[in-house]
């Protein structure tokens, strides 16, 4: 692989004041669906592990997209990094049906592996990132990281990211393991330049834009030029060339497809540390920070997570962010620990 060139980061601009306001509609989907479905999954076996039934649905809902498995084996992480769990005597004791029945015990069990999720989070953050390390190129959290490729090309990394690249005499790849990037490309005419995001490839021979990995989505948005972009999943299809301002979504759920226009300012506003929210939902939010925050953010109010924001927050201070847009709906910030913030709502 050519030699490329690391930079230090730029320095930010500055930034606006978060805000927010109080939302006009309750959005009806959960936080995590994904996770919230793997959860539920283990935790049904666990009650029942001799249900080869139960194992035969549970092995088909795995097979059906990548996202399930990295969901399913996230729960097994949480479970097994969480001693308390494993050695609960709870757990061996017959609980009386008419007082626990199953639904209240599995709630139960949920508790706990969130409970078990907070006090592992000290053991999870020394364990070694075996992707960042593995990686070309990669930004700690909290830092971004700009990278000169041998052509000249110019890759922008966001907190907690990771690249891997390949080039050859005919072409210049690319690979978004995670995260956000924003590329702008040096023009060769005759040497394609790829950016490969799981089943979704961007070409151009030079231009700007930016890619990103997210647990719903992958985005790809054009600040200038035009890339032609890829959807490899199912049959594959070349989609219509992306202009300047505009941006292409492609949904995990239903491998469905959003498109929409966009300030060109706005693209990867991560860059000058400003997340742009947009009548999102808290959840939705509490998941993009995430990334900026050593640690762990737990959000453990569901019906806070549905209420929706409009802000403009400062990634430099992820928590202070965080506090000042939700304050606004009775919401707050609550550090457990140098690494643990809990989210809540009114009491």
């Amino acid at each position: 692989m050519p030699l490329q060139q690391v930079l230090p980061t730029r320095p930010v601009t500055p930034v606006l004041e978060p805000r927010a306001e109080t939302p006009a509609a309750v959005n009806s989907r959960p936080g995590d669906p994904v996770w919230e479905t793997a959860l539920d999954w283990f935790l049904r076996v666990q009650e029942n592990p001799a249900d080869q039934a139960l194992h035969d649905e549970l092995q088909a809902w795995l097979e059906a997209s990548p996202a399930h498995l990295r969901a399913y084996r996230k729960a097994e992480k949480v479970w097994r990094i969480s001693g308390q769990l494993m050695n609960s005597p709870l757990l061996d004791c017959p609980l009386p049906a008419p007082i626990t029945p199953p639904g209240a015990r599995r709630r139960w069990l949920r508790r706990m592996v969130v409970s078990g999720a907070v006090a592992a989070c000290a053991m999870l953050l020394v364990l070694p990132d075996w992707q960042g390390n593995t990686a070309d190129y990669s930004s700690p959290v909290g830092e971004h990281r700009q990278v000169i490729l041998s052509d000249g090309s110019v890759v922008e990394l966001d907190s907690g990211s990771a690249i891997d690249v390949q080039f050859s005499a005919d072409k210049r790849q690319v690979t978004l393991l995670r995260g956000q990037a924003f590329f702008s490309v040096k023009s060769q005419p005759q040497r394609v330049f790829q950016v490969s995001a799981e089943a979704i490839t961007v070409t151009v021979t030079g231009t700007a834009f930016a890619v990103e990995v997210s647990p719903d989505t992958i985005d790809v948005s054009v600040a200038n030029g035009s890339v032609n972009v890829e959807d490899q999943r199912g049959h594959g299809a070349t989609l219509e060339p992306l202009k300047p301002g505009q941006r292409i979504s492609f949904l995990r759920q239903e491998q469905g497809i959003q498109r929409a226009s966009i300030p060109v300012e706005q693209i990867a506003a991560w860059r000058h540390w400003q997340m742009l929210v947009i009548d999102q939902p808290v959840s939705d939010v509490v998941a993009r920070l995430r990334p900026y925050q050593p640690g762990l953010i737990v959000l453990n109010d569901e019906a806070l997570g549905k209420r929706r924001i409009t802000a403009a927050l400062d990634l430099r201070s992820p928590r202070q962010a965080l506090q000042a847009a939700i304050a606004p709906l009775g919401g707050h910030v609550t550090t457990l620990s140098p690494y643990v913030l809990m989210v809540s709502g009114a009491d």
